[in-house]
């Protein structure tokens, strides 16, 4: 329609977009439709199987290695040739791609998306997000930490699950607190991000939390605080990937057995470090610890179908071996292979046996693994132990390489 204060006579009408631009439905749409194409003609390939805004160099004579990925207007290049060799495909790129369109070139990546990118030695790099840390402190506690919470090591206590399940009850309840409904959903989606993308050591945390977003308690804004006051004892902290030694993606799956709605916990390694990981509320009620088990299995197992397929394409071959699912249930595992307690199983969804199918297929294994060697149980529920919690932690996210620094 016409913006206010613009005569149109008195007639009604409407702007015609010319040129698409910041703030309009379509202009994602519409440079999409431009650059996608543009990539290709350049002799690039799409990544149509695992994702679609990736593109890669294929069969280079010389054997180099170029890969670009697109973020609305953001493009992120990985090359393995000598920048300043002008016959190499990556200063080729770079010629057409500044011909072509108004560009920006910001030189070696530092940060993306609020995500900062830290190289350590010679073949690692480091993913963290400090600067936001710092961030969400200064916004929350500009007159200094919680002196009551500051004793606490971890970013949650033992009854964080009972708080929750006593916040959210039968949902026949109105909110007893509407007023901090707004305040706490804040809270959550900007600790959510922090948790999607660098600190699976406060996922289990937030996901829990995250279930009473219409029902929020002052006891759960403390439990808002806790992660906060965590956060800022470990702001450097960060997912630390190796680039030698060449590894395989590698998934550990585990779940909580719960009387009402169990969790399912799930991490995927890949070049040291976690790469996908998920904590998330089973959407049926398992009658058997067995049936909570084969969920997570499955769930763990459609990540990992993902994650094969990126790497293969970024590779540019299918990877080998089945990819390892460990677990360390041993009637999940069974199940994951036959259909065995098919009295005990019959009930269950056929969309959770999508683990077994993909067994049949070769593209993943189940071993079993000990209970105290499954890094997924650090999704599954609150570690009563703080040396368990540091010691999972340090694994999934390759803390000792990293070399954190706690205040």
């Amino acid at each position: 329609e016409m913006p206010s204060g613009v005569d149109a006579n008195g007639k009604p009408r409407v702007c015609r977009v010319v040129k698409p631009i910041y703030g309009i439905p379509q202009s994602g749409r519409r440079l999409q439709r431009r650059i996608f194409p543009w990539m290709i003609s350049q002799g690039l390939t799409q990544l149509d199987d695992s994702d679609g805004t990736v593109f890669v160099l294929r069969d280079s004579p010389t054997g180099e290695k170029f890969a670009c990925g697109i973020y609305v207007d953001n493009l992120q290049i990985v090359y393995s040739a000598d920048p300043d060799d002008d016959s190499s495909f990556y200063c080729k790129f770079l010629k057409a791609l500044d011909n072509d369109w108004e560009i920006v070139d910001e030189g070696p990546t530092e940060d993306l998306l609020g995500i900062q990118i830290e190289r350590v030695g010679e073949s690692s790099i480091k993913l963290h997000q400090t600067k936001y840390v710092d961030k969400l402190i200064d916004e929350y506690f500009p007159n200094g930490l919680p002196s009551d919470i500051t004793k606490s090591t971890l970013p949650y206590d033992a009854h964080l699950p009972q708080q929750v399940l006593d916040a959210v009850g039968d949902g026949s309840q109105p909110c007893a607190f509407p007023e901090l409904i707004k305040p706490y959903q804040a809270r959550i989606g900007k600790l959510l991000y922090l948790a999607n993308c660098t600190r699976p050591d406060i996922t289990y945390a937030v996901a829990q939390l995250s279930r009473a977003l219409v029902k929020p308690t002052p006891e759960l804004m403390r439990a808002t605080d806790r992660i906060l006051v965590y956060l800022s004892r470990h702001r450097e902290l960060g997912l630390t990937y190796d680039a030698k030694p060449a590894t395989d993606p590698s998934t550990f799956a585990d779940a909580s057995w719960e009387t009402r709605h169990s969790t399912s916990g799930w991490v995927i390694f890949y070049q040291t470090a976690a790469i996908s990981y998920g904590s998330t509320k089973q959407k049926s009620i398992a009658l058997s610890s067995c049936e909570a088990e084969i969920i997570a299995l499955s769930e763990a197992t459609k990540d990992t179908i993902f994650v094969r397929k990126l790497v293969a394409g970024l590779e540019g071959a299918p990877l080998s071996n089945p990819t390892a699912v460990h677990t360390d249930s041993k009637s999940g595992r069974d199940v994951a292979f036959n259909p065995e307690h098919f009295g005990r199983m019959k009930h269950v969804e056929r969309r959770h046996f999508f683990v077994r199918d993909m067994v049949e297929k070769m593209e993943v294994t189940v071993p079993l693994v000990k209970t105290t060697e499954n890094w997924a149980d650090f999704f599954t529920k609150p570690l009563k132990c703080r040396a368990q919690f540091f010691a999972m932690r340090d694994v999934i996210m390759n803390v000792a390489h990293g070399n954190e620094a706690t205040a």
